[in-house]
């Protein structure tokens, strides 16, 4: 399985481009239409992989933030951007704050999927493997 965190190749001389980019739709669309949102965790995932974790991090962060307030808390590109900054978190570190987003990601299967589907069973199993904990204490059951 695939992560937001797994190696791919990001030409860091592509970034500011990007950045620029980014700065153009926020001044088009604003700040909080699903374009500029959609890019915004683009650009952060593309810095994330290129070890820019300065400008991916505050990027991520908003994006998750203005995502949740705008298309809904378990939109599919709020989970994407979410699930990033968990990793992001994991490349820090930040063992703790990657295990809390972790539950929300798996809060969020279980809204849209329940409790059984294999996603949130896959979810669930990577908390348990991030932080060696066997339980979560929500309303799910690992089979």
């Amino acid at each position: 399985m695939r992560t937001a965190a797994s190696p791919i190749l990001v030409d860091q001389a592509e970034l500011p481009g990007m950045l620029a980019t980014l700065c153009s739709y926020e001044s088009w669309f604003g700040p909080y239409h699903p374009q500029t949102l959609g890019l915004m965790t683009q650009v952060a995932i593309a810095c994330l992989h290129a070890g820019e974790l300065d400008y991916a991090r505050p990027l991520l962060e908003r994006a998750v933030g203005d995502l949740g307030r705008h298309l809904g808390r378990d939109h599919d590109l709020r989970l994407r951007a979410i699930a990033s900054l968990r990793d992001l978190f994991i490349a820090q570190g930040d063992y703790e704050r990657a295990g809390a987003v972790q539950v929300e990601i798996f809060e969020c299967q279980i809204q849209r999927l329940g409790n059984d589907h294999p996603k949130t069973l896959a979810t669930g199993q990577s908390w348990n493997d991030l932080t060696g904990n066997d339980r979560l204490g929500l309303p799910w059951r690992m089979v």
